[in-house]
Parts: structure tokens; C-alpha cells; sequence
């Protein structure tokens, strides 16, 4: 099944094309099957990253500092999968500098400590922390909705590409807002690699659960 491509590699090297610009498609791009207006539908996304590599290491972490500037998500949908490109329908695209985010959500966001970080040079005040705006998060890991009648995708966001922490956000791709932000367990792995599985169970999980005991 041949897949649409990101326009900035398309574009890139002069209008030529850049495959280097594809990156690793693990942590930029996801796909999930679902279920759309009753019809088996291939939901595709694509995130990338605009910024630049820093002439030293983070000294938080001792890894490669990274300035972010911005980044796009890209959406695309197929609900004919004949093998053609043309049955991809490019959906939405959106900027981080563009989210939405409203007053209570700017609030879980502040919260959540997402977006406070350690300098990246150490030479500076131990206790001084930075302040981000959402469109300066790495993020990585683009996920759809399982559920094929949203327009929802979920992203994984660090203050810095290789900080040990990571937070998950939820994204409406039609309303480019944010939904969503809650913290992701990866403090024991800086590696953008360590990334999350969606799944639909919860849906067959009741909201009460009884407590468990020793007694059967």
C-alpha cells in the first residue's frame, strides 16, 4: 500500500526531493484502521519538526540540544485502499504555533509542568526554570483516534527532544485545538523511542470497578 508523503520532502532539496528529510517513520508518522461512516478507513499522520541542532550538548541531560520553533501535523484518509496513491485524501494540517487552547486547558498545561524546563547551557542560575509555548515542545509519535468518526490525534511532547519525561497531548485536527494533556511514563528511558500502543479496550471497561480482595 503506497503512502502520501510529507510535503516538506517533496519540496525539500530545491524542489528536487529529500529522502534524508523523511526522518525515522516510527516516531514521525502513524497509521491505525478504524471504522468510518460504517466503512473500513486507513487513518495516516505526520508530524514534522522545524528547528535547529544547537552547537553544544544539553546540559540537563548531556545529549544534543535542540531549538524548536515550530511543527505541522499532517492527516490523511483512505477509505478505497486499492493500492493507488490516489486514494489517499490529505485532510487537515496544522500548526502548533495555530492550537487552540483554551483558558481551562492552559491551566492543566501549566499544571502538568510540560512546558518548564531546565536551561540547555549550564551556565547559568541552578534553579532557573524556562517557559514554553506549546509550539516550541518536541513532539513525535503521531497516533489517530481509533475511533474513525473523530478527527483526533494524540502526540508525544518533551520540554527537549531527550528529556526523560514525556506528556501526551490530544489533538482536534478540524478545530486544530487542544483537547487534552496528561503525563506518560517514560522518566527511566530518555529515548524517543519508548512510545505508547493505542487500543480500544477501555471501551470494555466499566468507569467502577470493584476492589480487589484476597477472598475469591
Amino acid at each position: 500500500m503506497p503512502l502520501p508523503l510529507p510535503m516538506h520532502a517533496i519540496t525539500g532539496n530545491h524542489g528536487m526531493g529529500d529522502k534524508l528529510a523523511l526522518g525515522c517513520p516510527r516516531s514521525l508518522r502513524g497509521i491505525a484502521s478504524v471504522t468510518r461512516r460504517g466503512k473500513a478507513c486507513l487513518k495516516l499522520a505526520g508530524v514534522h519538526v522545524t528547528g535547529e541542532r544547537l552547537p553544544y550538548n544539553d546540559a540537563e541531560t548531556q545529549l544534543p540540544a535542540f531549538a524548536v520553533d515550530d511543527w505541522t501535523v499532517t492527516t490523511w484518509s483512505n477509505d478505497k485502499m486499492k493500492g493507488y496513491f490516489e486514494d489517499w485524501q490529505e485532510d487537515f494540517t496544522i500548526r502548533g504555533s495555530e492550537v487552540r487552547i483554551s483558558n481551562a486547558m492552559r491551566s492543566d498545561l501549566l499544571r502538568s509542568g510540560l512546558l518548564y524546563r531546565k536551561p540547555s547551557r549550564g551556565d547559568g542560575d541552578e534553579a532557573t526554570v524556562e517557559e514554553l509555548a506549546l509550539h516550541n515542545l518536541w513532539v513525535s509519535h503521531p497516533t489517530p483516534s481509533l475511533d474513525g468518526e473523530e478527527d483526533v490525534i494524540y502526540l508525544l511532547a518533551k520540554p527537549k527532544c531527550f528529556h526523560p519525561k514525556a506528556w501526551v497531548l490530544a489533538l482536534d485536527t478540524r478545530s486544530s485545538t487542544l483537547l487534552g494533556v496528561v503525563e506518560f511514563g517514560t522518566e527511566t528511558a530518555p529515548s524517543a523511542g519508548v512510545t505508547y500502543r493505542p487500543s480500544t479496550i477501555s471501551k470494555y471497561m466499566s468507569l467502577v470497578t470493584s476492589p480487589v480482595t484476597g477472598r475469591t
